[in-house]
């Protein structure tokens, strides 16, 4: 009668045995060496040393003042270090460009304005980045209009008599702001534009308000924070905002939109951006954190004392910001640099 017992299972040669060791030990040595951002939640460590936030303006600077507010809520949040640097010059381009050509592990950061990562190549300045590919977004801060002020030598009280005003008296007006390109500048070359006006421009970043008060410059764009407390003073005298919309610190004013140049827009914002290739985990915790800082009570509040509203609400919508501006002041600061001596 014919075995019925099945035929016993052959055991594994030692060559198979081997060859399965040896693929076993060369998958873990793969997953080893594997970036951390790759590995899941557990094995992230980001961050594990202290971050660098640069700030390409000086200390005191609204930009400055702005990441010092960020930082510490931050950082608690992360369980991290923040540590701000100053690297002022060349209206940010050099501290955008150090970071720009840092290594892109979300341990260097940039708190930057909107002239320098929209005006490459723009009024005659041409950085060594373009911002959208050598930066990767993360969170736009806070916007700001401008407060359009005259000194008190100029009898204006508004823009139409302004703008009256200095077309009757040609090449007799100036108007100040704080460095070429930034959004003062924008501003009274928006309001030549438009108003077929001759101003001429004098960049001062020290002494722009000075210079107003006392009369050596006649018209500036100036950041709320600053015009408000001396309009009110009765120091310069305020009459519009630069933004479409009326300012909630200072609903009163007009905006120079509805003051006779419709569409007249130029507003200042600041900005968190990496370098490009920043893992996205890194950004994307940096993203998170940045708003729940700017969430705070107080930090809400002291933003709103400084004429700040808020920005885009994702990285994504602030890299879209980026990419308009560039569209729409790159043609008029060609224009406006062509027609300049």
């Amino acid at each position: 009668m014919p075995h019925l017992m099945s035929p016993p299972r052959s055991r594994p040669t030692r060559r198979l045995t081997l060859q399965r060791v040896r693929r076993l030990i060369l998958g873990t040595l793969a997953l080893a060496t594997l970036p951390a951002w790759s590995q899941g939640p557990a094995a992230t460590a980001y961050p594990s040393k202290p971050i660098r936030l640069v700030v390409p303006f000086a200390a005191g600077s609204a930009p400055d003042i702005l990441a010092r507010l960020l930082a510490p809520g931050m950082a608690e949040s992360m369980s991290a270090t923040i540590t701000v640097e100053n690297l002022p010059g060349a209206g940010g381009t050099i501290g955008v460009d150090r970071v720009a050509k840092a290594a892109p592990d979300g341990y260097t950061l940039v708190l930057a304005g909107d002239a320098a990562l929209v005006l490459s190549g723009s009024y005659g300045v041409t950085p060594p980045y373009q911002t959208l590919r050598d930066l990767v977004p993360i969170a736009q801060l806070a916007v700001t209009p401008n407060v359009l002020v005259v000194s008190n030598e100029v009898p204006a009280r508004s823009v139409q008599e302004l703008v009256a005003l200095v077309r009757s008296q040609p090449g007799k007006f100036s108007y100040a702001s704080a460095g070429i390109g930034l959004s003062q500048h924008r501003a009274g070359e928006l309001l030549n534009s438009m108003a077929g006006l001759d101003m001429v421009h004098v960049p001062s970043s020290a002494t722009a308000m000075s210079d107003l008060i006392a009369g050596r410059v006649q018209v500036f764009f100036a950041n709320v924070a600053v015009a408000l407390p001396l309009a009110r003073e009765g120091k310069v005298r305020a009459l519009a905002v630069s933004s479409l919309a009326r300012a909630p610190a200072a609903p009163e004013l007009p905006t120079v939109s509805e003051s006779g140049l419709p569409g007249f827009e130029s507003i200042a914002w600041f900005g968190l951006l990496a370098p490009a290739g920043t893992p996205a985990a890194a950004v994307q915790r940096l993203e998170s954190e940045a708003h729940k800082a700017l969430a705070a009570p107080a930090i809400k509040e002291r933003l709103a004392t400084m004429g700040a509203l808020p920005g885009a609400p994702t990285a994504a919508a602030f890299a879209q910001v980026i990419q308009d501006d560039i569209k729409r002041w790159a043609p008029k600061a060609a224009t406006a640099t062509a027609q300049r001596p």
